[in-house]
């Protein structure tokens, strides 16, 4: 059993109006979810005040608690000292490998960013650059995305060719195909990509089709191509590139999108409720610490 988890930053269920770049190009992808996987959408915030934000969103998907509750507010953008507690309480990463099982983090990372990660204390680090490091997983580098085993941010290579990078650029088609090669050797493996939060944040309808575009044909190239065993899940933290009327998150429930193996156990409502649902898929109980909490 496998799952491959696609994590897509700031991306919300919208209204069917002129500021929802849905609303003008359909995902085809989102048909087959519709038609043979399940389709769901959860609530992202959090049941605390405000508009729910990265950070700590993402810490409440990969640990299953809430961190938005349990720190008092939504903090954005990298994580912080109260958060990576959290982290280090819990986190999917160390819990699968805890019990055995092969886990990846597919993102490649530019040689100077990985320098300052690992070497600058003082260095602000993602969610998932956090869990990575504190769980041991070798970070990717350029050298695993050339021989096909690690997969760039923006999928096609773009960013990496302006910082510099000898790198051709990636189809869609390709950047899956190295994303399936990861999968082979795993049984969990995440991406995330957050240029829909950069997107969203520009309010720029031009590069939100084009984007959601390109995101349909690499999500496309995963379904058709994922392995019997595998069950794909796509889902956000918060909502974002859905309105394009404001810069700032929204409140809406995100997407949570099953394709596969498995399919059928996936029931929640609630983004908290992910690392559960996860361990249950490979039929592993979470253990709480009720003291702890």
């Amino acid at each position: 059993m496998k799952i491959l988890f696609i994590f897509l930053d700031g991306v919300g269920k919208g209204e069917k109006n002129e500021h929802n770049p849905f609303f003008y190009y359909h995902p085809k992808a989102y048909d087959i979810f519709l038609k043979e996987g399940n389709v769901l959408f959860l609530d992202a915030t959090l049941s605390v005040e405000g508009l729910p934000q990265s950070a700590t969103g993402q810490v409440t998907i990969y640990s299953g608690i809430n961190a938005a509750k349990e720190v008092g507010f939504h903090i954005n953008g990298q994580i912080t000292p109260s958060l990576k507690r959290i982290i280090e309480r819990q986190n999917i990463f160390t819990t699968l490998l805890h019990h055995g099982f092969k886990v990846d983090f597919a993102n490649v990372y530019r040689n100077e960013y990985l320098q300052k990660l690992l070497n600058d204390k003082n260095f602000k680090m993602s969610v998932t650059s956090y869990m990575t490091l504190i769980s041991g997983i070798k970070f990717k580098t350029v050298e695993d995305l050339l021989r096909g085993e690690g997969v760039y941010f923006d999928i096609t290579n773009h960013v990496l060719i302006e910082s510099g990078y000898d790198v051709p650029v990636f189809s869609a088609e390709k950047a899956a195909e190295n994303l399936l090669n990861v999968l082979h050797k795993n049984d969990f493996v995440l991406f995330e990509h957050f240029k829909t939060d950069i997107v969203g944040h520009s309010c720029d309808m031009e590069k939100a089709l084009e984007l959601i575009k390109l995101l349909d044909e690499f999500i496309l190239c995963l379904i058709e191509n994922l392995p019997e065993d595998a069950c794909l899940i796509v889902t956000s933290d918060h909502g974002n590139i859905e309105d394009l009327s404001t810069k700032t998150h929204t409140k809406n429930k995100v997407p949570f999108l099953v394709y596969g193996n498995k399919k059928e156990i996936f029931k929640l409502e609630s983004i908290d409720q992910i690392y559960k649902i996860i361990l249950k898929y490979f039929e592993k109980e979470v253990q709480r610490d009720d003291k702890e909490r």
